[in-house]
């Protein structure tokens, strides 16, 4: 038995080697592309989350000012019809 090795065209051994080094070009350019992706997703919904606080932050304080205001009155002092006893009677309310 005479055993023979086949010899393996230089050709191919090329093809090979470009075909390894091209997967592992696009394997990195693809992954930094969807790191870039998921970067950019993450900023989104991270700048999305503080327009959603603040603009809950200025509902509250929008409440938070409208609240007292309900009740207190707002007093012309130079219309001739100025009602000075409902005046010293807030004043009284609002300091008792």
């Amino acid at each position: 038995m005479s055993s023979s090795v086949r010899q393996v065209s230089s050709l191919y051994k090329i093809g090979r080697w470009v075909a390894l080094a091209g997967g592992l070009s696009y394997g990195y350019v693809h992954a930094r592309t969807l790191r870039k992706e998921a970067d950019v997703k993450r900023l989104d919904k991270e700048y999305a989350r503080k327009v959603a606080l603040i603009e809950e932050a200025k509902k509250k304080y929008a409440e938070s000012k409208a609240s007292p205001s309900t009740g207190a009155e707002s007093f012309n002092f130079e219309d001739p019809n100025f009602d000075f006893d409902k005046w010293a009677k807030h004043l009284e309310t609002k300091f008792n």
